[in-house]
């Protein structure tokens, strides 16, 4: 039920942004690409550098621990460090990771 209430919150900020957000109006698979070994995520987070709701959808990725994608301008690997650094650990100390590259 948690992760409802955090999406309607951001689903609420994006409705009320003056423009769509990039990620609205462009292919998905640049927020959310397949394995492909010689992806990176520079085009979507510049993208997500001009979005009117970054800040809601990083907080909303943060509180759900999305695994998949870019959210508020971070790949999954960077929120994995943030929220490490939040909690004062090391980010090379974090347990399974996922050999996903991202």
């Amino acid at each position: 039920m948690q992760d409802a209430t955090e999406y309607l919150k951001l689903a609420k900020a994006i409705q009320d942004a003056p423009y769509a957000p990039p990620c609205m109006v462009t292919d998905p698979e640049l927020w959310f690409p397949s394995h492909d070994e010689d992806y990176t995520p520079r085009m979507a987070k510049k993208f997500c550098e001009e979005c009117p709701v970054r800040q809601q959808c990083l907080e909303y990725a943060l509180k759900v621990n999305e695994q998949y994608g870019v959210w508020g301008g971070l790949s999954v690997k960077e929120r994995l460090a943030l929220r490490d650094r939040g909690r004062g650990r090391q980010p090379h100390n974090r347990p399974n990771r996922s050999p996903r590259r991202d």
